[in-house]
């Protein structure tokens, strides 16, 4: 199968295949052994992960926001030569009562589609795309999100779709409408309007 690397055909099929890739999920959910899932997610995802080049893309690091915890900023201060409350107060936005976000897009840290501090860089952006780890079914839901970003992901999804024979005319979703995507967050659709 062909790996798609356009970063604007990504971006528009994974809205076009938003409610397919919902529909999907429900299938791997009701359908795959999740032993299964996450075998076949691990080894699509080395293979993939093989073909792209993530320094020609760096698309994460322009759209996502990853979550800084103290640990990441603790480390931050220590690389750039900054305080805890500098580090903040430059780089950083409150995102909840634990974490933060990057205060800008793309990435302050990202020099030349690359991480000025790869090696080390915060925990989130080391683990992502998230692949890697048990419980596919557990990050299906960012799956479906990064999948608008990042080929890796979008091309994981999409493979997954073919060897699991995935038939996307059937319904496996049924009376249970998905969580509906608006804006940056999920959010469940309200039963009043129409």
């Amino acid at each position: 199968m062909t790996i798609e690397k356009d970063l604007k055909i990504i971006a528009k099929n994974a809205e076009v295949h938003w409610e397919d890739n919902w529909n999907f999920r429900s299938y791997l959910q009701n359908e795959i052994d999740p032993i299964i899932i996450d075998k076949t997610a691990r080894a699509l995802y080395h293979n993939i992960a093989s073909e792209i080049d993530c320094t020609k893309c760096a698309n994460c690091c322009r759209e996502l926001e990853p979550q800084i915890d103290e640990k990441d900023i603790i480390n931050l201060s220590g690389i750039l030569g900054l305080s805890l409350e500098q580090t903040k107060e430059k780089l950083l936005v409150k995102a909840d009562k634990q974490n933060y976000h990057f205060s800008t897009k793309p990435c302050p840290l990202l020099k030349d589609k690359k991480c000025s501090i790869y090696k080390s860089r915060p925990n989130d952006c080391s683990e992502f795309p998230h692949l890697d780890r048990d419980d596919f079914l557990g990050g299906s839901i960012g799956a479906i999100e990064n999948s608008r970003v990042c080929p890796i992901v979008y091309n994981v999804l999409e493979q997954l779709k073919n060897k699991f024979n995935y038939d996307r005319s059937v319904d496996y979703i049924g009376d249970n409408d998905p969580e509906v995507f608006s804006g940056s967050y999920w959010v469940k659709p309200d039963e009043n309007l129409e």
